[in-house]
């Protein structure tokens, strides 16, 4: 898979047709679900439209992006995502209200759909980083857990750091696990102890820096921002 955080790939990507048909592809589960979320119900490929716009607005925005630090693509193509869809809305003739969800109603009631990097990066992003930190704070909450203890337990030292995002990890992609923390609300200590080969101390001690990271990349797609700043060796990796 092509390393995504290298200028010279990116610019690939804005001239190869097969190398940007890849990646396209690649992403077509981050499209649908930024699109579905937008749209408050479960859109399929091939059935309806609203992909059809989201993929042309993704298609976009890698040809507006500019490999930047402090911009992660998929939080500008996100918002490129929900501005053409509200477009969609709007030449549909429909209620924009009700049709659609977008966090920043002054901007939507006068919209310019082509959002270039720099204002992106000017007027969007602190206004997403604010609505990640909600969403996941959000979360947090239904397992006893606040964004601040995802701070206070963060482990100081890089070996135990790595072990515990490994078992969070683990944790998050393995259906039956997860699916164990989803209904029961905790995880599920032996199980996971066998799984990863971890004593069941160390992951008792780590259980709640493992359950907040879990929960960043069990949900990657809902947070872009989050996921760059405590996970940022997982940058370009594909979580399923």
């Amino acid at each position: 898979m092509p390393d995504w955080e290298e200028q010279s790939t990116w610019q690939r990507l804005k001239e190869e047709a097969e190398l940007r048909e890849d990646f396209l592809a690649e992403s077509k589960t981050f499209i649908r679900h930024v699109a579905s979320q937008a749209c408050f119900r479960s859109l399929e490929w091939g059935r309806d439209e609203e992909l059809s716009e989201a993929l042309i607005a993704f298609n976009e925005a890698i040809d507006l992006f500019i490999l930047d630090k402090g911009v992660p693509f998929l939080a500008y193509a996100r918002v490129l995502i929900k501005r053409r869809l509200i477009d969609y809305y709007r030449r549909q003739k429909q209620n924009l209200q009700q049709s659609i969800s977008f966090d920043h109603e002054e901007i939507g009631r006068s919209l310019d759909v082509h959002l270039g990097l720099e204002e992106f990066r000017e007027r969007e992003q602190n206004a997403e980083r604010s609505a990640e930190i909600q969403q996941f704070s959000k979360a947090l909450t239904e397992f006893q857990l606040t964004f601040q203890d995802l701070v206070a337990v963060s482990p100081k030292h890089r070996d135990s750091r790595e072990t515990l995002l490994r078992v969070a990890r683990d944790l998050a992609l393995d259906p039956e696990l997860w699916l164990h923390v989803k209904q029961k609300g905790k995880v599920p200590m032996q199980a996971l102890a066998l799984k990863t080969q971890v004593h069941p101390k160390v992951l008792e001690r780590g259980r709640k820096y493992i359950l907040a990271v879990a929960l960043l990349i069990a949900n990657q797609y809902d947070y872009v921002y989050l996921r760059e700043y405590v996970l940022p060796q997982e940058r370009g990796r594909k979580d399923g």
